[in-house]
């Protein structure tokens, strides 16, 4: 796992609050809001799962844009408006979740339902 990297397996009740957030940050970037804007809606008092919840929408809206609709990384930034500094972070820490999750055995053979996060 790369220094500086957190993984954090999520209860049930913090995977409802996760899933929900994204969902609203996802909803609200879809209607023109920018990233930024979209976040502030978040309102969670677990300082680092609003922090998660962030982070990986911001990976959820790369996936969706650059690799799902083929935006460049540009275009993915205005549209988001965020720098492109920042979505470059993001991007370069999805590869580094990717390679994480490779070398994790499968969640179900152990029987954890919980959501791992970075």
């Amino acid at each position: 796992m790369p220094e500086g990297t957190n993984y954090k397996s999520l209860s049930e009740e913090e995977d409802r609050i996760y899933r929900k957030h994204i969902e609203m940050i996802r909803s609200n970037v879809s209607s023109g809001i920018k990233f930024d804007v979209a976040c502030e809606f978040i309102k969670v008092g677990d300082r680092e799962l609003s922090d998660i919840i962030i982070d990986n929408a911001m990976k959820v809206e790369i996936a969706e844009l650059h690799f799902g609709k083929g935006m460049t990384l540009d275009e993915v930034s205005r549209k988001l408006g965020v720098s492109m500094e920042r979505l470059l972070n993001a991007h370069r820490e999805m590869m580094e979740d990717v390679m994480h999750s490779a070398g994790e055995p499968a969640r179900s053979h152990t029987g954890d339902s919980g959501t791992t996060t970075h």
